[in-house]
């Protein structure tokens, strides 16, 4: 196939080389100087070993080096590739997984760029569908996949599925919006509705249970993120309120937090806990910094560049990197710096 750049000039960026996932995604460049990105609607921030920001939007995936931007389209006769999560392999640093409405992929890089890619697709294996909301890897290179059918999981080139409790299929009956894995070997699949399924998996399920607003400590069944802090606690953002809970029992350990303590929304969509212990969340309606007993909070009469923040990321130096629906915020030094298109 003959190549397609949008510009040139990106052979010297560190990740500017050729990448397969659902066809050919190739490389193009902005200085950052342009201070542009191919679409303001941010999915997920991640920040590798190298600092280098991996983004996932609604058209392109891209990365930012520090200096430049490097975005990427596939063949010629598909401009937009909506990235919906993406996620570092935990026991391999140098792997990072990539979920869309079209596909899945990894790629695996050094310091040069990337050495190897790879995708998957439906029509050639066991994956319950081509559309992925959501994906996490545990610390035994198992992947977790989250589709409209339920969760395909991955391991080992082996591929099984897993859609709730037994008579819970929550999995299945609602939108799978958000996935996280614990060092105790927990793993935690949230709902657009269903709440929140539990379990463990080695070669099969194992203590399945289902976190909702009946029995266990969230407010709201509608869960869009869950994040695991201090190796195994773990923070809930619902459509009511944030929930911090310290230990597997379904009933007990639970704190909640929402506008009444300080939050300054409770639609909360994104969390993230930075090096000095304060935990970030992004909501649909700005920013709240906790440091353990008050809120500060930040909108855009502040400097943040849209209120509604879909994902949070912390790098390498600390700082903190918000995607929003109009482009990305950096809070460095108290300082905030904006991106996007306009």
């Amino acid at each position: 196939m003959e190549n397609h750049y949008k510009k040139s000039g990106c052979f010297k960026f560190l990740y500017g080389i050729t990448l397969l996932i659902s066809g050919i995604l190739l490389p193009s460049c902005v200085k950052d100087d342009d201070q542009k990105l191919p679409s303001n609607v941010i999915h997920k921030i991640v920040a590798d070993k190298n600092g280098i920001k991996w983004i996932a939007t609604d058209e392109n995936l891209y990365t930012f080096n520090g200096s430049n931007w490097s975005y990427y389209t596939n063949n010629p006769f598909e401009d937009k590739i909506n990235i919906t999560d993406l996620s570092i392999n935990p026991s391999n640093n140098n792997e990072i997984w990539i979920a869309g409405l079209k596909h899945i992929g990894f790629l695996n890089f050094n310091a040069t760029g990337i050495i190897h890619s790879g995708s998957y697709e439906v029509s050639t294996n066991p994956l319950l569908s081509d559309t992925v909301y959501a994906l996490a890897i545990d610390l035994l290179d198992v992947k977790y996949f989250g589709t409209p059918q339920g969760l395909s999981i991955l391991k080992n080139d082996n591929w099984s599925t897993f859609v709730g409790r037994r008579s819970e299929e929550i999995l299945s009956e609602y939108k799978v919006s958000s996935i996280a894995t614990a060092k105790n070997g927990w793993v935690y699949a949230a709902t657009a509705g269903g709440g929140v399924s539990r379990f463990k998996y080695t070669d099969a399920i194992s203590g399945a249970t289902t976190y909702d607003s009946v029995y266990a400590g969230i407010r709201s069944n509608y869960v869009n993120t869950v994040v695991i802090v201090d190796d195994t606690c773990q923070w809930f953002g619902t459509n009511n309120g944030a929930a911090f809970h310290t230990s597997h029992y379904t009933k007990n350990d639970w704190t909640q937090y929402s506008t009444s303590e300080g939050l300054i929304c409770d639609t909360v969509l994104s969390i993230a806990k930075d090096f000095n212990g304060n935990i970030w969340f992004g909501t649909s309606n700005g920013v709240s910094r906790f440091d353990g007993n008050s809120f500060t909070n930040f909108t855009t009469a502040n400097g943040l560049a849209n209120n509604k923040v879909n994902t949070i990321s912390i790098d390498i130096d600390g700082s903190v990197w918000f995607g929003t629906d109009n482009g990305i915020s950096h809070f460095k030094d108290n300082n905030w710096a904006n991106h996007n298109i306009h």
